[in-house]
């Protein structure tokens, strides 16, 4: 079986298929005791907030740079090939589905992690379903 991905704005919530990639959604969800986050897997799918926070910083002031972007996803590739070896039993698990739908509270995809995410798991095997907008959500 292959693995289907896709990405999407935290809101999407049209199938049981999602999967929160954000830090804030399963931060949240670790602090209720939510082993892993969301699904018991996305937290490991996350940016740190070593690499996230600086980089929202500079956002919400206007000062991002297209190297910035550069930076945060190579930092962001890193992390996961980290996360890769660390918890590789969550990666099996994911890469175990039939499809998902990756999501963040982004609103650019072109420059949002879970798009990265969608690329690095692209390169493991899943095929890319594209991002889901609010016209295509009732479609997907």
């Amino acid at each position: 079986m292959t693995l289907h991905v896709f990405t999407a704005r935290m809101g999407y919530r049209a199938d049981a298929d999602w999967l929160d990639v954000s830090l804030q959604g399963n931060m949240r969800r670790a602090e209720k005791g939510e082993e892993g986050g969301h699904r018991r897997i996305g937290l490991f799918f996350a940016p740190s907030p070593d690499l996230l926070y600086p980089y929202l910083s500079k956002r919400k002031f206007g000062r991002l740079t297209d190297r910035d972007w550069d930076d945060y996803r190579d930092g962001y590739t890193a992390e996961m090939r980290r996360s890769y070896v660390r918890f590789s039993r969550a990666w099996d698990v994911l890469l175990s589905w039939e499809r998902v739908v990756l999501l963040c509270m982004c609103t650019d995809p072109k420059e949002c992690h879970r798009t990265v995410l969608a690329e690095i798991l692209e390169k493991l095997g899943a095929t890319r379903g594209g991002e889901i907008s609010v016209e295509r959500r009732a479609k997907a």
